[in-house]
């Protein structure tokens, strides 16, 4: 906070007491892309070339201004991420193919300790040190209509999310439905694993993608750093495939545009029974080891839809959106998720680039999980909520702050002895 403090002053001093060159200078600097600028036109060379390097460091500066284990703790996290994308068609004539490698380094603390809920504040936290994150590559044909990415990839970068869900901080909604990495192995950024997806476009309005993805968690460990390789067979595969319905996503289109998607998921691996043991008895009250389940499934549908455009302006307007995650009871902790939210791109005029939003997203716990605890004698776990509003200040093309205020409700299911919490404090994002 020192630190942000301090730059802003020294900001606010320079233009202040430069002269009209320096002045040019910083301006052009401040109006331009990227924090890094071009780099004497390094950037552009390069990216003629094929070359194309991008990075962002994202902070959240987040404390419980009420509720939770303990309260008024203040937490930061943050998370610093370097991509570099080569055209090989620019750099050696491979029509189509392209290759992609990123990292990405983490510090921080989870806030969802003090308050003792299961979907955390920031979607930041997680994998705290420097690691791998993609690296594949990504074969397009027939005029762009197909695509086949291969490598390492993370599921949630082509399944299950939308770019709406980046008008949030918490975890719960901002990256995918957080219940899909809660209930089993779906990779998410920054853990990649091997896997494939095919992609095809034969029409603007409808895309169907289709992936499938090893099974294996050990290669998120930390110790790790992203660079577990290892195949592991026993661990089992994650077939998926998403269908879309995108009514006036074409340039031309004069209608509001939506997203509709539909997507089929199943996992070959073993899962432990969260209530019956080897003989389909409580287990809780025999003793005896859970029973051992083979593969898991599940769908979810998202929806949004444009309701109202800025006139003379593409992508400014109100768009709510609506997403719903169903899986089996049996081996799944939280079976039951949906999130909705209402985003708003330019609400203050002068503000076009601005972007508000207002989110909530609800968790139910498994039945078969509630019976478990029942039988232990434990208090069970029945949902969990949370509510989001949002404003992010765009004070340039590469520099923003996000005021945010969260409210959190039945902490862990409400299982435990914890009030609801109040969560407050901003996002502060620079693309490099």
């Amino acid at each position: 906070m020192k630190k942000i403090a301090a730059i802003a002053i020294a900001i606010l001093f320079f233009q202040t007491c430069a002269s009209a060159q320096e002045k040019t200078i910083f301006q052009s600097w401040w109006q331009g892309d990227n924090f890094t600028g071009s780099w004497n036109g390094l950037r552009q060379e390069l990216s003629e070339r094929g070359v194309d390097i991008s990075g962002s460091y994202v902070i959240d500066l987040l404390t419980n201004v009420t509720g939770g284990i303990r309260e008024h703790r203040f937490r930061y996290d943050s998370s610093m991420g370097l991509d570099i994308n080569v055209n090989l068609e620019k750099t050696y004539g491979l029509k189509g193919l392209q290759f992609h490698v990123s990292g990405v380094y983490r510090q921080g603390k989870n806030l969802a300790d003090d308050i003792g809920n299961r979907f955390p504040p920031s979607s930041i936290y997680g994998s705290e040190e420097a690691r791998l994150y993609n690296l594949y590559l990504e074969q397009a044909m027939f005029s762009d209509k197909v695509s086949l990415k291969v490598g390492r990839l993370g599921t949630g970068d082509d399944f299950a999310q939308s770019p709406l869900y980046w008008t949030f901080l918490t975890n719960s909604i901002d990256g995918c439905p957080i219940t899909l990495p809660i209930n089993f192995f779906f990779s998410v950024y920054p853990t990649a694993t091997w896997g494939a997806r095919l992609k095809v476009s034969p029409v603007s309005a409808f895309t169907w993608k289709g992936g499938i993805y090893h099974q294996d968690s050990k290669v998120g460990r930390n110790e790790a750093h992203g660079a577990d390789f290892t195949w592991r067979s026993n661990k089992g595969l994650l077939f998926i495939q998403e269908f879309s319905f995108l009514p006036n996503q074409y340039k031309e289109a004069k209608g509001l545009p939506g997203n509709y998607k539909l997507g089929f998921f199943y996992s070959t691996g073993r899962f432990n029974d969260l209530y019956r043991d080897e003989n389909s008895n409580s287990y809780a009250l025999t003793g005896l080891a859970q029973k051992r389940r083979y593969g898991n499934y599940g769908l979810y549908f998202h929806a949004d839809q444009m309701l109202y455009r800025e006139p003379n302006s593409p992508d400014q307007g109100f768009t709510p959106f609506f997403v719903l995650v169903l899986q089996p009871s049996d081996v799944n902790e939280i079976p039951f998720f949906i999130d909705s939210g209402l985003t708003y791109k330019g609400l203050i005029p002068g503000r076009d680039q601005d972007v508000s939003g207002i989110g909530f997203a609800y968790g139910k716990w498994s039945r078969d999980l509630n019976k478990h605890q029942n039988d232990s004698g434990d208090a069970p776990q029945k949902y969990e909520m949370v509510i989001e509003t949002t404003y992010k200040i765009a004070l340039n093309q590469w520099l923003y702050l996000q005021p945010d205020i969260q409210y959190i409700i039945n902490p862990k299911g409400g299982n435990q002895d914890t009030n609801d919490a109040l969560v407050m404090g901003a996002r502060v994002g620079i693309t490099f």
